[in-house]
């Protein structure tokens, strides 16, 4: 598996997002567009949040948020991209970081868990397929990028993880990046109080990380420090 180039994805990330410079007037304008958009579709989905909803709250002329967004879906495409760009660093930097393997295997399945919860747009996406659907219209470029980063990045982590003597080939190990990577897709479940049997997310998390390393059970320190 290659390496990914993390500067690529951020900037492709930006790229959608457009100018945000809080020090120019278009810069602060687009990005008060977007925190609008971005509260309004998760609280009422796609076509519950209409131009003109947007446009209103943020004290605009309905035009002037088509001269920045000339359809409905481009908003709410870098609304996606503004929203990533605020945990995608945290991600990718628990998983190129200089830490044992199996440390940070376990932070990034423990902010992958809580990442959702804490990112409104994204829980609204995980959870309404209409959302879903729209955005399976989204640029290729774009779907590239959310389909392959973390996958690519995870694999070498498991290689590190797994030891020089692992058996898996190219593909077994692609599939199993894939399992950790999708990890997050359990996050809105934690809002549930039986799915987390009472517990605070991040407690959840935590347990949830610790079986998916360690196994259920505890390995010894010695054994720990030898694996990772």
């Amino acid at each position: 598996m290659k390496r990914y180039d993390i500067a690529n994805l951020e900037q492709r990330m930006l790229e959608y997002v457009g100018d945000i410079d809080p020090a120019s007037k278009k810069g602060a304008r687009r990005r008060a567009m977007l925190e609008v958009a971005i509260r309004l579709f998760a609280e009422r989905g796609y076509r519950g949040t209409s131009m003109d909803d947007v446009a209103a709250e943020v004290g605009v002329a309905k035009g002037t948020l088509y001269l920045y967004f000339p359809k409905k879906v481009d908003l709410l495409i870098a609304c996606t991209a503004l929203e990533k760009l605020q945990w995608v660093p945290r991600l990718l930097g628990i998983l190129t970081a200089d830490e044992p393997a199996a440390h940070r295997l376990k932070q990034w399945i423990v902010a992958a868990l809580e990442l959702p919860t804490k990112s409104p747009l994204m829980m609204r996406l995980l959870e309404d397929p209409e959302m879903q659907a729209v955005m399976a219209d989204i640029p290729d470029a774009l779907r590239s990028e959310q389909k392959d980063a973390f996958p690519q990045l995870m694999g070498p982590l498991l290689k590190e993880l797994a030891g020089d003597d692992h058996r898996w080939n190219d593909v077994e190990l692609r599939d199993r990046a894939n399992v950790i990577a999708s990890i997050g897709y359990l996050g809105p479940m934690l809002r549930h109080v039986p799915m987390a049997a009472g517990m605070a997310p991040d407690r959840f998390a935590a347990i949830f990380a610790d079986f998916i390393v360690d196994g259920l059970r505890p390995r010894s320190p010695s054994t720990q420090d030898s694996s990772s």
